[in-house]
């Protein structure tokens, strides 16, 4: 037995597998860039340039985070550029986990609004997942290993 190379598995199974992976790669990178990373980083954008109000960095600072609008600022970026490379699955394992602290960190924020913290949690078990399974053969990781052979 080879160390090097994974079991020999079904095909049939490798690609479920591996179409499972992109599908939550997709919906959960997509699904948080769509509906909460852009509009943050958007606030954060004109907070920073326009000097508008940012709720964002309010909710942040209303929980007791120490420099509200650089921790919302480094979230919104993380969440942006992160959730990107995850879609693409690109450095997967990496954005997984980097996803998965501040969803943790997210859901501590959201303790009190059981809608927002069921929420996170779900998008953690995702990038818990992705994490510990990677990002599949159907990804800029899988392209650039030679994996989709």
């Amino acid at each position: 037995m080879s160390y090097h190379h994974a079991p020999a598995a079904d095909p049939p199974a490798l690609i479920i597998r591996d179409g499972g992976l992109l599908i939550l790669r997709l919906s959960a990178g997509l699904g948080l860039i769509l509906f909460h990373a852009w509009r943050e980083a958007c606030g954060g954008w004109a907070f920073l340039w326009r000097k508008e109000p940012w709720p964002f960095a309010r909710e942040v600072a209303e929980r007791g985070f120490p420099l509200p609008e650089i921790v919302a600022g480094v979230a919104a970026a993380a969440a942006l550029l992160f959730s990107a490379f995850l879609a693409a699955g690109l450095l997967g394992r990496v954005s997984a986990l980097v996803l998965l602290g501040c969803a943790l960190t997210g859901i501590f924020l959201y303790a009190g609004i059981p809608v927002m913290g069921e929420l996170i949690a779900l998008y953690a078990a995702v990038y818990l997942v992705l994490t510990l399974c990677g990002p599949g053969r159907f990804s800029m990781d899988g392209l650039l290993s030679g994996a989709r052979r």
